[in-house]
Order: C-alpha cells, then sequence, then structure tokens
C-alpha cells in the first residue's frame, strides 16, 4: 500500500507539472495551452527521475545498472519529444485553416510518432531487461506507461477537435 500511495502522490505531483496558464503563450491562448515545449521540458525531467526512484525502489546495484540507460532513454525520449512539440504546434498554427491535406500530414504524422514511441520502449526494454531483468523492466515500464497516460490526457484535453 505504502507504493501505491508513493506512485499516487508521485503522479499528482507529475500532473500538476502538467496545467498549463490559458494566458501564458499568445497564439494559443484559447485553447489554453501554453508552449507544449515548457510542459515537456519544465522540471519534468527531474520529476520524471525522482518519481522512478521512489516507484522502483532500486537496490544499489540496480540503480548502478538503471540510471545510465535511463539518462540514454532520456536523451533519446527528447528527440521524439521534439516531433510531437512540433506536430502540436503545427496543428495550433493551422486549427482555423485547417484543410484535408494538412490534417491528413498532421494525421500521419502523429501515427509515426507513436510508432517511434513504442519503438523506443522496445529498445529500450530489451537494454533494461538485460541490464536487470525482465520484472524489473516490465515494472519500469508499466510506471512509465502511466505518465505517458497522463501526459497525453493532458494534451489531449486542451487541443480542440478538429473542425
Amino acid at each position: 500500500m505504502k507504493i501505491a500511495g508513493a506512485v499516487l502522490l508521485g503522479f499528482l505531483i507529475v500532473a500538476a507539472g502538467f496545467f498549463v496558464d490559458p494566458r501564458a503563450e499568445a497564439g494559443v491562448q484559447e485553447f489554453g495551452f501554453r508552449s507544449f515545449d515548457e510542459v515537456i521540458r519544465a522540471d519534468m525531467r527531474a520529476k520524471h527521475a525522482e518519481l522512478i526512484a521512489k516507484v522502483m525502489l532500486f537496490s544499489e546495484k540496480e540503480a548502478e545498472a538503471f540510471w545510465p540507460i535511463f539518462r540514454d532513454y532520456e536523451r533519446d525520449l527528447m528527440k521524439l519529444n521534439d516531433e510531437k512539440i512540433q506536430i502540436v504546434k503545427d496543428y495550433v498554427q493551422n486549427y482555423e485553416t485547417l484543410t484535408e491535406e494538412k490534417a491528413n500530414e498532421l494525421a500521419e504524422r502523429s501515427l509515426d510518432w507513436q510508432a517511434g514511441r513504442v519503438k523506443l520502449m522496445r529498445n529500450y526494454y530489451k537494454k533494461f531487461s538485460k541490464a536487470l531483468s525482465p520484472k524489473v523492466a516490465a515494472k519500469f515500464f508499466q510506471v512509465e506507461n502511466q505518465l505517458w497516460v497522463l501526459m497525453d490526457l493532458q494534451i489531449a484535453s486542451e487541443l480542440p477537435l478538429v473542425k
């Protein structure tokens, strides 16, 4: 139960970082959506690592194996998130005048991004499994998936549906 409480508290802390000030950035004010860059990058990385450490409860040996791989994972994840940021910004910039062609392009880019996220997770699942164990790697990605669900929900809740 202590772990469940820590997970819930951590998710609430992380989720709080996703709520945005609707006045923060001109051009997207009507969506209540400040710069997606800020949502992804602000202090999320520190909170992310802190939450992982609290939930995973690594032994000293596990921590030594985990954190170098995690840093590489975060670096690659940031590259992937750069594309997500561009997709969201492109959508916001084109929302009022969205054409069929642009809608198709954005949908294809979004699907490619989602496939890239799955590919990244598969790649790092193998690395974490080898360095730690499949069970520890599965737990990490279970937590990681829950964080992604929170972030995806926040983004989706702030972007209007296509007209």
